[in-house]
C-alpha cells in the first residue's frame, strides 16, 4: 500500500500535469501526405534520462559523484560508455535535437519505455533497492521524468501529424519491475500526461497498461501490450495460467483484438517493453505466459506485420518458427550473436520475425530506427526496410559535439529486396554460410558498433 504522503504526491502531480500547459490535441492521422506507398515511422526505446547525471565523475559512482582518484573520473558530457551509468540530459537533448531537424518525415512514433533512471542494478540487490543508496530514486523523480520525456516529444513533434505512442518499460514504475492488475497512481498519472496526443487510452489501459491504437482505421492498428504483466521478475503477478492472472487477462485482449484485425482484414503491430526472449535468448516470460503468447504470435502470423521492443539495448533479431512441441505449435530463435543459427526451414519454417531495437542510454552507443512500411491498399503496414542511426559516443565526449549518422540500412547492408519471412529466411541462410561476413555485420551491429563491453538487460 502507498502512504497517504505518497499517494497526495502522486495526486498534485498529476493534478499539475493537467494545469500547467494546456496544449491542442492530435488527430489520428497517418500524417504523410504523399501519394508515395511508402510510410515511415520512428522507434525509440529505454531513454533512462538521469538528471543527476554529473560531467567528469565516476561511472563506478553510477556518474553521480566524482572520486578523489581522479583517473576514475571519466563519464563524458555526453555519457559513459558501456557502464551502468544512465542517460544525461545533454544526451537525450540532442537525440531530440537530430529526431526534431532530421526525422520529421515520419508518419507516427512507437516509445516502447523506461524512461526514468535504473533503480536495481543486479539480482543480489533488493527488490526495488536503488542502485545509488547516496542518491535514491523517488516517486517524483519517476514522474518528472515522465513529464520531461513527454515533453520532448511533444515539443519536436508535430503531434497533430504524427501520432505517437507509448509503451511502459520495467524501470517505469515506482518500483522496479512491479505493477499489479487494477487502478492505480502510475497508471493515472500517465493518462494525465499523455492526454495531449489523444491517445485510445481507455478502461484497457485504466486497470492494466495496455491499449490499441489506429495507424489508419480500418488499415492498420498497434496492439500496445504491457510486458510488466508476463515479466517473470514482477512478483505481483502470477503466471497466465492462473485464474483471473493479469497477464491471462491481457492475452485474451490480445487474441480478440488479432481475430478481429483478421475478420476486419487489416493489420496490427505488437509494441511492448521486454521482449520474450533476453538478449541470450533466455526467457524472460513466466513459462505459461510465454507458450501462450509465442503460440499467438505464430498463429495470426498473417496479421501481425511487425512486432517492437527494446529492454535489452540491442539490435537484435528473434524467429518465430514452426516447431509443434508439447506446449505450443511456434518456438523462438533468438540470433543472440553466439553461435551461428543452424536451422532446418522444411520442418521448421520462419513465420515471422520479432524486431528488438537499440537503445538511447549509451550501454552501447546511442540509436534511433527509421522503420520503412508498405502503403498499399492489400500490403498496408508492410514492413520492407529499416534504417539505424546511432552516434559514435566516445567521439562525441572527445569532440564535444554529438554527431548523428546511418549505421546502415537493413536492405543494403543485408541485400533483401523486403523483410517478408522468405527474405529473412534467405538472409539467415547467408549467416549459416561459412566464414559468413554477413553474419560478421550482424553480430558488430548487435550492439551498435560499441563491442560486447555491457550486456546487461534494462
Amino acid at each position: 500500500m502507498l502512504s497517504k504522503t505518497l499517494l497526495t504526491s502522486v495526486a498534485l502531480f498529476a493534478l499539475l500535469a493537467q494545469t500547467t500547459v494546456a496544449r491542442p490535441h492530435g488527430r489520428v492521422s497517418r500524417g504523410r501526405q504523399t501519394p508515395s506507398w511508402t510510410g515511415k515511422f520512428l522507434h525509440v526505446t529505454d531513454i533512462h534520462i538521469d538528471p543527476s547525471y554529473l560531467n567528469g565523475s565516476n561511472p563506478d559512482k553510477l556518474c553521480h559523484r566524482i572520486s578523489d582518484n581522479t583517473t576514475k573520473n571519466t563519464a563524458g558530457v555526453y555519457g559513459a560508455l558501456g557502464t551502468d551509468c544512465d542517460s544525461p540530459v545533454t544526451l537525450v537533448e540532442a537525440a531530440f535535437n537530430f529526431m526534431h531537424k532530421k526525422l520529421q518525415d515520419i508518419d507516427f512514433i512507437i516509445y516502447t519505455g523506461d524512461t526514468a533512471r535504473h533503480v536495481c542494478i543486479d539480482a543480489k540487490r533488493r527488490r526495488g533497492q536503488d542502485r545509488d543508496d547516496k542518491l535514491p530514486r523517488t516517486v517524483a523523480d519517476v514522474l518528472n521524468s515522465h513529464k520531461t520525456v513527454v515533453d520532448y516529444f511533444y515539443k519536436n513533434f508535430d503531434t497533430k501529424r504524427i501520432k505517437f505512442i507509448p509503451t511502459l518499460g520495467n524501470n517505469d514504475e515506482f518500483i522496479h519491475d512491479q505493477i499489479a492488475l487494477g487502478p492505480q497512481p502510475l497508471l493515472a498519472n500517465l493518462t494525465a500526461l499523455w492526454e495531449p496526443f489523444n491517445l485510445n487510452l481507455g478502461e484497457t489501459f485504466a486497470n492494466g497498461g495496455y491499449f490499441t491504437q489506429d495507424v489508419l482505421p480500418g488499415k492498420l492498428q498497434v496492439i500496445n501490450t504491457n510486458s510488466m504483466y508476463f515479466f517473470a521478475d514482477n512478483k505481483l503477478v502470477t503466471d497466465c495460467d492462473v485464474d483471473g492472472s493479469a497477464g491471462g487477462i491481457q492475452l485474451k485482449w490480445i487474441q480478440a483484438n488479432l481475430q478481429k484485425a483478421r475478420d476486419g482484414k487489416y493489420n496490427a503491430y505488437i509494441m511492448g517493453h521486454v521482449p520474450p526472449n533476453d538478449s541470450k535468448g533466455k526467457m524472460t516470460f513466466y513459462p505459461a505466459c510465454y507458450n501462450i503468447y509465442v503460440n499467438l504470435l505464430g498463429e495470426y502470423a498473417d496479421v501481425i506485420q511487425g512486432h517492437f521492443t527494446g529492454h535489452t539495448n540491442e539490435d537484435m533479431l528473434t524467429l518465430v518458427v514452426r516447431n509443434h512441441t508439447a506446449t505450443s505449435n511456434y518456438s523462438l530463435i533468438t540470433l543472440t550473436g553466439k553461435t551461428v543459427p543452424q536451422i532446418d526451414f522444411v520442418a521448421n519454417p520462419i513465420v515471422a520475425v520479432l524486431n528488438n531495437a537499440p537503445s538511447v542510454i549509451p550501454v552501447n552507443n546511442p540509436a534511433l530506427r527509421v522503420y520503412q512500411y508498405n502503403t498499399k491498399p492489400k500490403l498496408f503496414g508492410k514492413i520492407f526496410d529499416w534504417t539505424q542511426y546511432y552516434a559514435d559516443l566516445a567521439a562525441a565526449n572527445s569532440n564535444g559535439k554529438v554527431v548523428w549518422q546511418t549505421e546502415y540500412t537493413a536492405s543494403k547492408q543485408y541485400g533483401t529486396k523486403g523483410l517478408s519471412t522468405q527474405d529473412y529466411t534467405s538472409l539467415v541462410q547467408k549467416f549459416m554460410a561459412p566464414n559468413s561476413v554477413t553474419w560478421a555485420d550482424y553480430v558488430k551491429y548487435l550492439t551498435v558498433g560499441a563491442g560486447p563491453k555491457n550486456k546487461k538487460n534494462g
